[in-house]
């Protein structure tokens, strides 16, 4: 090679390192790494967030976007939607025979995550944040690739949130987490839903309403332990009035597929 030839391929080199240097990298795109990414770049750091591929099982936003709070609301939205139609005669309303399709309701729901995933693209755009795709590992203290690229940083924050806790017991690969409830192609006709959590309450309440038998496994007397009595015991009268099958004092010994 000559000189000249070395030389810029030298000058190359330096340019590919300072575009991949950053004084703040952040390594997950959620909430709490979004907002952390757009603050140091509005403060004038050169900052960049590494999330998954676009397209991939969870866009930006991490997982109240994509399967959590958001396609949540829209999910008990459609459930109290259900209520109001129910009881609609009762006001004097005849409205005839309703027809739900959970189908068009998952279509809709998604078509909105994208589009908030999008609105998050350019939120980190607008104050000069980098979006790198792909799944990072570390190489180092302060080194992160990424298909192969490796990028480094002055300070490293790990955003990457945390995972569904999956029963260890046999045929727990049959189950799904809260995660699946979203990726339901149709309304199941049963549910087994094991938990006493608000999320275990809500994905409860919503497949009852939306016209699913329920079945919630708890194991000890109560849903929502954490919070104050009189909450406890309005909501546990509230699921059984809805006619939820609430099994105390149990856990799930094992999974078997019939079908």
């Amino acid at each position: 090679m000559s000189f000249r030839g070395l030389f810029r391929a030298s000058a190359t080199l330096r340019e590919m390192a300072k575009n991949t240097h950053f004084d703040y990298l952040v390594l997950g795109g959620g909430s709490g790494g979004i907002a952390s990414c757009r603050r140091a770049a509005m403060n004038g750091a050169k900052a960049a967030l590494i999330d998954a591929p676009r397209f991939a099982y969870k866009g930006l936003g991490g997982t109240c976007v994509n399967v959590g709070c958001v396609p949540k609301k829209v999910m008990f939205n459609a459930a109290m939607m259900s209520e109001f139609l129910h009881d609609a005669g009762h006001y004097g309303f005849d409205i005839g025979e309703v027809k739900f399709s959970w189908p068009k309701l998952k279509e809709a729901r998604d078509k909105y995550i994208v589009r908030l995933n999008g609105i998050y693209d350019n939120m980190c755009e607008k104050v000069g944040a980098e979006v790198i795709r792909g799944y990072g590992k570390f190489t180092g203290p302060k080194s992160i690739s990424v298909d192969g690229v490796e990028y480094t940083g002055d300070k490293i924050l790990i955003a990457t949130g945390g995972s569904a806790i999956i029963p260890d017991c046999p045929g727990s690969e049959h189950g799904i987490t809260s995660d699946g409830f979203f990726e339901l192609e149709d309304l199941p006709k049963r549910a087994v839903i094991c938990g006493a959590g608000y999320i275990a309450v809500e994905l409860a309440g919503i497949l009852k309403a939306l016209g699913s038998e329920v079945t919630l496994v708890i194991r000890k007397h109560s849903v929502l332990r954490s919070f104050d009595i009189t909450l406890q015991e309005y909501v546990m009268k509230s699921l059984e009035t809805a006619g939820i099958n609430i099994v105390k004092h149990s856990g799930i010994a094992g999974i078997k597929k019939s079908c």
